[in-house]
C-alpha cells in the first residue's frame, strides 16, 4: 500500500511544483493531450528559455545532441491512477469496481530540421481478479513513427510513417480513448501540407488492437487478412476570410471483416463524407455544428445512415465565476425496418468511448440525445461542469450500442424509446 499511496501523490506533488512559478516570466507551453503535439525548442538557447517559467524536469525536456543544436531529443511520460465503480455492468446484474493505472514514457528524437521519430510506450494494471479488455496491458508500443517535413517558404509538407494517435474535430469519427486505460492508435501512412493556417491531411491506417501481454501489438499496415479494421481519408481545416468560424470537410474509408449492426453481420465498407462548422459569435457565444452522411455495404445490404449535432455556449459577460450556459443536440441514424435490403444504423467509427460521458455506456449509433449544460470557473485554475442527458433511441427497430460500435441490447428486447 505505501506503494500505491506513493503513487496517488505523485500527480499531485507534480501539480504543485508546477504552480510554482514565477509570476515576471511568461508561461510555458501548456501540455498537451497527445505529448507528440509539443513543442520545447524555445529551450534550445540559455537567453529564450529564460523568458519562460521552469517547468518540472526541464533538463529532460531538450537535450542537446550536437554543437549547433538542431538535433535535440526530449524525454517525458505521464502516470494516471482511476478507481471506477459500476453498477449493472453493461446492463446486466453484475457490478463491478476496480482501481486502474496508465503509465507511459515518451521520447522526441529531432535530426536537424525535417526528421523527426517519435515514440510513446504504455503499460496498464487494474486490480480486478481477470485482465479489462482496454484496460490490462502489460508493456506496448503505443505510438512509434518517422516524420520527415519539407518547408516551402511559409507552408510545410510532411510525410509520416509507423504507430500514431490520430483525433479529428470533435472526436466524433478519429478520436483517442481517452476513457479506458489504453488510448488508440493506428498503424499508418500520412501526408499532411499546411499552408496559410489551413491544412490538409491525407491518410490509410489500421487501428491497433490492444492485447495483454507484452509488446504483442504487430504491425499490421502492410497485412492483408487481418481483424484490424481499416480507415482511410483526407482532412481539412480551412479558414474562410469574412465567413464567422472554421470549416473542416473530410471524406473518410472504412474497412471491416467482421460488423455487426441492427439484423446485419459481415464485412463491411463504409463511406462517411462531413462538414464541421465551429468557432466564436461575437465574445459571448460558442458553436460547434456537424453533418455526417454515410453510405456503403454491409454484406448484401445497403447503407444510408446519418448524425448531426448542433452545440452552442453563452459565456455571461460580467458574471463572477465566468458561467457558460450551454445546449447540445445529437441525432445519429438507427435502422429503420428490421429484414429490409437497407442498414440505417450510423456508424461512429472510431468515436471517443467519452463523447458522452466517461461511464461510456452508450456510443452514437440509434441515439437521439439533448444536452443542457453548465460550466463555472470559481478560480482562474479550478472549474467545474455539470451535463445532464436524456437519450431516445432514434428507431424502434434498431438496438443499443456501447462504443466503439458494438450492440449490446437488441431492438426485440424491448418496446421502450427513452
Amino acid at each position: 500500500m505505501n506503494f500505491l499511496n506513493t503513487l496517488l501523490c505523485l500527480p499531485m506533488f507534480l501539480c504543485f511544483t508546477g504552480m510554482q512559478a514565477q509570476t515576471d516570466k511568461r508561461a510555458a507551453p501548456s501540455l498537451k493531450s497527445d505529448p507528440a503535439e509539443e513543442d520545447y525548442s524555445y529551450l534550445k538557447d540559455e537567453e529564450s528559455a529564460n523568458e519562460y517559467e521552469t517547468i518540472f524536469a526541464q533538463d529532460l525536456k531538450f537535450i542537446s545532441l550536437n554543437q549547433s543544436k538542431t538535433s535535440y531529443l526530449s524525454l517525458g511520460g505521464h502516470y494516471r491512477p482511476r478507481f471506477e465503480s459500476t453498477t449493472n455492468e453493461n446492463n446486466s446484474e453484475e457490478d463491478l469496481s476496480y482501481y486502474s493505472q496508465r503509465l507511459n514514457l515518451h521520447g522526441d528524437l529531432h535530426l536537424g530540421n525535417h526528421i523527426r521519430i517519435f515514440t510513446d510506450l504504455i503499460h496498464g494494471l487494474t486490480s480486478s481478479n481477470e485482465p479489462q479488455a482496454l484496460e490490462d496491458e502489460d508493456f506496448a508500443i503505443h505510438q512509434a513513427y518517422l516524420e520527415f517535413s519539407i518547408p516551402t517558404q511559409e507552408n510545410e509538407l510532411a510525410f509520416t510513417f509507423g504507430r500514431k494517435e490520430l483525433d479529428y474535430g470533435a472526436a466524433r469519427l478519429i478520436a483517442r480513448r481517452n476513457g479506458p486505460n489504453m488510448r488508440r492508435s493506428f498503424d499508418l501512412g500520412m501526408a499532411d501540407y499546411e499552408f496559410r493556417g489551413n491544412k490538409i491531411d491525407l491518410f490509410y491506417g489500421k487501428e491497433v488492437l490492444s492485447q495483454f501481454g507484452a509488446l504483442d501489438n504487430e504491425f499490421t499496415l502492410l497485412e492483408q487478412d487481418v481483424p484490424n479494421p481499416s480507415i482511410w481519408g483526407v482532412y481539412s481545416d480551412i479558414e474562410v476570410h469574412k465567413v464567422i468560424g472554421n470549416t473542416q470537410l473530410y471524406y473518410l474509408g472504412f474497412h471491416s471483416n467482421a460488423s455487426s449492426f441492427s439484423d446485419l453481420s459481415g464485412e463491411e465498407t463504409r463511406h462517411s463524407f462531413g462538414i464541421r462548422r465551429y468557432g466564436s459569435i461575437g465574445k459571448n457565444m460558442v458553436f460547434n455544428t456537424e453533418f455526417i452522411y454515410q453510405f456503403g455495404k454491409l454484406a448484401d445490404a445497403t447503407i444510408s445512415a446519418f448524425n448531426v449535432e448542433f452545440d452552442y455556449k453563452y459565456i455571461v459577460p460580467n458574471a463572477s465565476w465566468e458561467p457558460q450556459i450551454g445546449l447540445k443536440f445529437d441525432y445519429s441514424s438507427g435502422d429503420r425496418d428490421l429484414g429490409d435490403a437497407t442498414l440505417n444504423s450510423y456508424n461512429p467509427l472510431f468515436v471517443n468511448p467519452a463523447i458522452y460521458s466517461l461511464a461510456a455506456v452508450n456510443t452514437p449509433v440509434n441515439l437521439n440525445g439533448f444536452h443542457p449544460n453548465l460550466k463555472v470557473k470559481p478560480t482562474e485554475n479550478f472549474s467545474l461542469y455539470t451535463d445532464y442527458a436524456f437519450f431516445f433511441r432514434s428507431s424502434n427497430e434498431d438496438g443499443l450500442y456501447t462504443p466503439p460500435r458494438f450492440q449490446n441490447r437488441e431492438a426485440t428486447a424491448g418496446s421502450d424509446r427513452y
